[in-house]
């Protein structure tokens, strides 16, 4: 899946932190789009006032050499994890996904690495993630699985992203969804991009923050 988020902003390069927030990469690893720029006018320069509008494409590529080095490194740290954790039976597969690096946990007692909503497995993705970059920025990002969790909670969010889309149309008024983590955002944003009639924006400070669907105009 492309990773793409649009964001608007006072300014051109708010909007382009509040994307790089949100996917959670640097200003090098992705392709950005001014959609508009921000105007002002109107009494005091408020009233006519246009938020800038950006979009943020991942664009980052990784070499099969890098794939499989960051593949190794994985597999260390997670031999380190599990000798920790006294799990040394855990089944998983580490491989090279488009432009990441997927660890795919299976089993029937791996359900404590999934947590409640999923808490678990982001944890485990950051705790990986982290160490690659502290030791070498030049590892590919690791996206971690459990059981097709992400999967399934993945094709949840998508229709949950439609229905309120019909909703907004239905009623003509914007609506509000729950807190998400960044990862859930980026995929109600994906969802709705695929749509003519409604758009997205997130707003908020985490771990409140939040999308907010609307209409086109």
């Amino acid at each position: 899946m492309k990773r793409v988020t649009e964001q608007v902003g006072k300014t051109t390069e708010e909007a382009i932190r509040k994307g790089l927030e949100e996917l959670k990469v640097s200003r090098d690893d992705v392709k950005i789009e001014v959609l508009e720029e921000a105007t002002t006018g109107g009494v005091l320069g408020i009233l006519s006032a246009k938020l800038a509008k950006v979009r943020l494409t991942v664009d980052k590529k990784i070499t099969e050499e890098k794939a499989n080095i960051t593949i190794n490194k994985v597999k260390e740290i997670l031999e380190n994890i599990f000798n920790i954790t006294n799990e040394k039976d855990i089944q998983y597969e580490v491989k090279q996904n488009e432009n990441q690096i997927l660890l795919n946990i299976k089993g029937d007692k791996v359900s404590h690495l999934i947590g409640y909503k999923g808490k678990t497995i982001e944890s485990l993705q950051s705790i990986i993630n982290a160490i690659l970059q502290k030791e070498d920025e030049e590892y590919a990002k690791v996206f971690v699985e459990v059981n097709d969790y992400k999967k399934q909670k993945e094709e949840k969010l998508k229709k949950l992203a439609n229905k309120m889309a019909d909703n907004v149309i239905k009623f003509r008024k914007p609506i509000r969804l729950e807190p998400m983590s960044a990862y859930e955002r980026l995929i109600i944003h994906n969802e709705i991009a695929k749509r003519s009639d409604v758009e997205t924006e997130s707003f908020g400070e985490e771990p409140r923050r939040r999308v907010m669907i609307r209409k086109k105009y």
